[in-house]
C-alpha cells in the first residue's frame, strides 16, 4: 500500500503558515507542528495512509491550504548538484563555471529558482577543533577532571539551487561562501552574502517563470528570515523535490 505525502499547491506559502491548523487536526504540540514544517518545508504531511491522507487533504482544503495527495514514490527525486564556481549574467541566460566545464542556461529553460538557510554546527579552523583537546591533555597532565567538551557553535549557511531543463535537466548549486563574484563589479561589495543577493537578484528578475519558493523574495527584499529558515540542508532537499513538482505540475 502506498504512503501518501501532501505537498502545498502553493510555491510561496511560507513554512510555518499552516502550523496552526496542522497542530489542531493532527493533535499535536505547537513545537511538533512548527519542528515538522521546518523538517517537510511545504508539506503538510509525509508517509501516511490513503485515508487518514484524504480527510487531512480535505480539511487543509476547507482552512484555506489547499494540497495535492501525491504517492511518496511519485515524488521527484533531486537532481544530482552541479556546484557552480562562478555564475556571469548574459543576454538571455547566465553562464555557469562548473567543475572541468562551463554551461549556458537560458532564462527560459529555468524551472525552478530557490534559495535556503538552516542552522547547523559551525565548522571550527584548525586552531579552534585543538583547543578542547589540548585542553584535556592539560587537564590530565594536572590530576584534574578533563572540562566538559564545548557546545558546537552555529552558523547560518545559504544555498541557491536553480533546477533547468536546459543543459539536459541540470540542477546548479550556488553557496556564497564558494563563489567567486567578480562578475558583479562594480557593484560587488565585501560582503559575500551581500552579494549572493546582488547575483540572485540578477538572476530572478529574467527567471520570471521559474518557481521560487517563498525564502527567495525574501532574502532579495532584506526581510526577516528566522520564519523561512529550513530545518536542514536535508530539509531543503524536501522542499526543493516539491517545488520541482509544482513546476513539473504548472501548480
Amino acid at each position: 500500500m502506498s504512503l501518501y505525502a501532501l505537498p502545498l499547491k502553493d510555491p510561496a506559502a511560507e513554512p510555518l503558515a499552516p502550523a496552526e491548523f496542522l497542530r489542531s487536526a493532527q493533535g499535536l504540540s505547537p513545537e511538533a507542528a512548527r519542528d515538522f514544517l521546518a523538517a517537510n518545508p511545504g508539506y503538510l504531511a509525509r508517509g501516511i495512509r490513503p485515508g487518514p491522507a484524504k480527510a487531512l487533504d480535505e480539511a487543509a482544503g476547507r482552512a484555506g491550504f489547499p494540497a495535492l495527495l501525491v504517492a511518496e514514490e511519485d515524488l521527484p527525486a533531486v537532481p544530482r548538484p552541479l556546484p557552480a564556481a562562478r555564475v556571469s549574467p548574459r543576454e538571455g541566460g547566465f553562464e555557469a563555471a562548473l567543475p572541468g566545464t562551463s554551461v549556458f542556461v537560458p532564462y527560459d529553460s529555468i524551472r525552478v529558482l530557490c534559495a535556503w538557510a538552516w542552522d547547523a554546527a559551525a565548522v571550527p579552523d584548525t586552531a579552534e577543533a585543538l583547543k578542547p583537546e589540548l585542553a584535556a591533555r592539560l587537564a590530565a597532565l594536572a590530576g584534574l577532571k578533563p572540562p566538559p567538551p564545548p557546545s558546537p557553535a552555529k552558523d547560518t549557511f545559504f544555498r541557491a539551487d536553480i533546477v533547468a531543463d536546459a543543459p539536459e535537466a541540470s540542477r546548479i548549486v550556488l553557496r556564497p561562501e564558494t563563489l567567486d563574484f567578480s562578475p558583479l563589479a562594480p557593484a560587488r561589495s565585501y560582503s559575500s552574502l551581500a552579494n549572493f543577493r546582488l547575483l540572485l537578484d540578477a538572476l530572478s528578475a529574467p527567471a520570471f517563470a521559474a518557481v521560487k519558493g517563498p525564502f527567495l523574495p525574501a532574502f532579495l527584499a532584506s526581510r526577516p528570515l528566522a520564519g523561512l529558515k529550513a530545518a536542514s540542508e536535508e530539509a531543503a532537499d524536501a522542499g526543493l523535490s516539491r517545488l520541482i513538482l509544482l513546476g513539473r505540475s504548472g501548480k
